[in-house]
């Protein structure tokens, strides 16, 4: 029978690291690491929400943990690979079986050329069509890039340098802002911020086109994530559309990569 002993073992190593990530992000969120700060100028043309980090988070702890939950999930499609080259070519050693791997590419061509220097070895024609069928050209997602084709790059990425982790992401908002407000065509303009998030951003504003004072915020609730960059899903979509909440990814990641496991064995024989 096909032996999935090591993929099933890298799949619950990558499981062991997001789970810790998980809980050990939810207890940082839960100890109130943030404070929202409202603060108006002189001129009382600006009403700011500035963030104030209350407990860092343990960014590094975390990139090395996503970089090894990335690096097994990626080896479990090596492994299994592996694993069906030997169970088609038994009782011989599989062709090529240093050079075996799964292919990851974002066209059909590149996806031949791996196939031909022999990243599949003499695997059955079956179990190359499901593979090619998982592949990033061939399955999108709706909202990141390309699940596999993230797996990839950022397990690439990990191997030269730390994946880039951000505190963070405003994930949602609500805001109340009351106060005198004149009726004599004031335009007020409203600033989100879109970028990375530190201590002392300003992370939203009122902005008036002449001073307006007696104003404030009654309400400022907000949800920050710790996310990770990987690519924007269109390239010509909007600041911050190149990140995603880490704990989304990383259980979306696991999910599908399960899948397209669960997909390649059907195809066994």
């Amino acid at each position: 029978m096909l032996d999935l002993t090591s993929v099933r073992a890298k799949l619950a190593r990558a499981q062991e690291h997001a789970q810790t990530i998980k809980n050990e992000v939810r207890s940082w969120a839960d100890r109130s690491p943030y404070s929202v700060i409202p603060q108006a100028n002189a001129e009382c043309t600006r009403y700011s929400l500035v963030l104030r980090v209350n407990e860092p988070p343990p960014l590094q702890r975390w990139t090395l943990m996503v970089g090894d939950c990335f690096n097994n999930l990626r080896a479990s499609l090596d492994h299994l690979v592996y694993a069906i080259a030997v169970h088609e070519a038994a009782p011989k050693p599989p062709s090529n079986e240093g050079r075996l791997r799964f292919p990851i590419t974002n066209q059909r061509a590149y996806f031949d050329s791996e196939v031909a220097g022999g990243r599949l070895g003499t695997i059955s024609d079956p179990v190359r069509a499901a593979i090619e069928d998982v592949q990033p050209y061939k399955r999108t997602h709706p909202d990141f890039p390309p699940l596999l084709s993230i797996l990839r790059d950022l397990n690439n990425r990990d191997k030269h340098k730390l994946l880039r982790l951000a505190y963070g992401a405003v994930a949602t908002g609500d805001i109340g802002f009351v106060g005198d407000y004149p009726r004599d065509g004031r335009i007020w303009t409203q600033v989100a911020h879109s970028g990375e998030i530190k201590d002392s951003t300003e992370i939203f504003a009122f902005v008036c086109d002449r001073p307006t004072p007696n104003m404030k915020y009654d309400r400022t609730i907000f949800d920050i994530v710790v996310a990770i960059h990987h690519g924007k899903r269109d390239p010509s979509g909007p600041e911050g559309s190149d990140r995603s909440d880490v704990i989304t990814l990383l259980m979306e990641m696991q999910t599908d990569v399960r899948k397209i496991i669960y997909s390649v064995v059907a195809a066994v024989k």
